[in-house]
Parts: C-alpha cells; structure tokens; sequence
C-alpha cells in the first residue's frame, strides 16, 4: 500500500463527516490512529472546512461545513481531468473486472 497524501486523507475526513460523524467513525473511514484523527480534524476546523457540533446528548459530532463540501467538489474534478490514481479509485475499478 502507499503512503497518502494530506489531500487524500483530508478529503476521506470531508466525506465521512458530510451527514456528521464521531471521531470513530471518522478513524475507520479514513484509516487514521486516534491522534492522527485529531490532528487533521483540528486542522480542518481551523481551516473553515469541518465544525464540531457538540449536540445535547453530549456527543462530539464533526461536520463538513458548505467550504469543505465546496472543497471536496474541486478535488472531485481535479481527479478527473488529471486521472489520480486514488485508493478508492483503484477499489472502485478492481470491481469492475
């Protein structure tokens, strides 16, 4: 397997937090330890991208913010006109054949 890129990993934070996530679930999507979750998850809160919804029942919630949904469509294009091969891309085509 090879090494991700911050913009791979940033970008498999985005979608995992679009309809809200715990940081678990966010460590299982993207394939993060618990203190790389919280780095990236910091950083993308800081960057406007991601916000964390503390709701009433005391669970931390992340969400992709209108920015980072924004961000994850220009990623989304790039990645077609520039063909990147991505780990859920090459998932995506090993099941074609």
């Amino acid at each position: 397997m090879r090494n991700r890129q911050k913009d791979e990993i940033m970008r498999d934070i985005l979608y995992s937090a679009q309809g809200g996530a715990g940081i678990t679930k966010i460590m299982f999507h993207a394939y993060l330890t618990h203190n790389q979750a919280k780095e990236y998850t910091q950083a993308l809160i800081g960057s406007g991208m991601l916000e964390l919804d503390i709701e009433a029942s005391s669970l931390k919630q992340y969400r992709t913010t209108p920015k980072g949904v924004e961000y994850l469509a220009a990623v989304e294009r790039m990645s077609d006109l520039l063909a990147i091969e991505t780990k859920r891309a090459a998932k995506a085509s090993a099941f074609l054949f």
